[in-house]
């Protein structure tokens, strides 16, 4: 079922239509008000050409047909933890250890 879902991210061609549906970093609640996490990926279902899925801070996949949008926060109907999914890990995840950086002489 997600195997065919792409990090936002990771599309070059794909862009969200407005920039305020951008999630990432806000929280997700149910429509009942359940806080479920703060969203830290979109999954877009290029075929359909929608996020079809948010990957939580927690490391779950919450299946999404609709978002609602309300300042700022996303909010979803009850998903069934049942629904819930662990997500292909990111091709660009570093190994643990220091981050280099590279001065720049002008």
């Amino acid at each position: 079922m997600t195997d065919h879902y792409v990090d936002l991210d990771e599309l070059d061609d794909y862009k969200l239509e407005h920039r305020n549906q951008d999630l990432r970093g806000h929280h997700l609640y149910s429509h009942d008000g359940t806080r479920l996490g703060t969203v830290s990926r979109m999954l877009v279902d290029p075929e359909r050409e929608h996020v079809a899925a948010l990957v939580l801070d927690d490391g779950r996949g919450v299946p999404v047909s609709e978002i609602e949008i309300r300042d700022g926060d996303a909010y979803i109907d009850p998903v069934e933890e049942s629904r819930y999914f662990t997500p292909r890990k990111r091709e660009r995840e570093m190994p643990r250890g220091p981050v280099r950086v590279r001065r720049h002489r002008t």
